[in-house]
C-alpha cells in the first residue's frame, strides 16, 4: 500500500515512519494501561526498518488513532515481544499481525478495523496464505469477529504474552 486510504470516519491509514514512534509509544501506553507488555522505541524501528510496507498508522485531526504492526512471517511461530530482528523469514507464508493498538480517545471509530483491513489487503495481494497474531484474552471477542479463530500451539511459544494469550489464525484464500 502506497499513499494513505481515506476513511469516512475522517482518518487515514498511512505508512508508519520513524518520526511517528514517539506518539505510537503514548497510544501503545494508553492501550495497554494495566498489562506489562509494553514495547519500547527500537522495537517499532526495527519493525519498520524490515518491513516499512507493513507497518501503518491511523492519523486525524487529533493526531494519532491507532497503529498496526505487521509483517510476513513463519506460521505457527509467533516471535517474542520487543526482541528485535536481524531478518524477515524467506518464504514465509503467513502475515503476522504483532501489534494493534488503538487510542481510548479514539475507541468506537473504526480505527482497528481499518488499520486491520489495511494490512489483509496487503497480505492478500503479496500472496500469502493466511493472517496469524497473538491475541490478549480480553481480546479473543475482537479477533474472533474480524474471521480470526484459535490455533493450537505450544504454551512455551506464548511466553511473554500474558496468561490468556492465544495464537489464532484467518485464512485468507476465501477472502475477497
Amino acid at each position: 500500500m502506497s499513499g494513505s486510504l481515506r476513511f469516512p470516519a475522517d482518518f487515514a491509514v498511512q505508512a508508519m515512519q520513524p518520526a511517528d514512534v514517539e506518539a505510537v509509544l503514548v497510544v501503545q501506553a494508553q492501550a495497554y494501561a494495566g498489562f506489562d507488555l509494553l514495547e519500547d522505541a527500537g522495537f517499532f524501528l526495527n519493525r519498520i526498518d524490515l518491513s516499512p510496507r507493513t507497518c501503518w498508522i491511523a492519523r486525524g485531526d487529533g493526531g494519532l488513532l491507532g497503529y498496526l504492526v505487521s509483517y510476513p512471517w513463519t506460521l505457527g511461530e509467533p516471535p517474542q515481544l520487543n526482541v528485535p530482528l536481524r531478518a524477515l523469514p524467506a518464504g514465509a507464508h503467513s502475515w503476522f499481525l504483532h501489534d494493534c493498538a488503538v487510542a481510548p480517545a479514539a475507541a468506537g471509530r473504526g480505527v482497528g478495523r481499518a488499520l486491520v483491513s489495511a494490512g489483509l489487503c496487503h497480505a492478500r495481494t503479496s500472496g500469502l496464505a493466511c493472517a496469524t497474531l497473538v491475541s490478549l484474552g480480553p481480546a479473543r471477542p475482537y479477533w474472533a469477529a474480524l474471521g480470526f479463530e484459535p490455533v493450537a500451539t505450544d504454551p512455551g511459544q506464548l511466553d511473554g504474552y500474558g496468561t490468556d494469550a492465544c495464537y489464532m489464525r484467518r485464512l485468507l484464500s476465501a477472502d475477497r
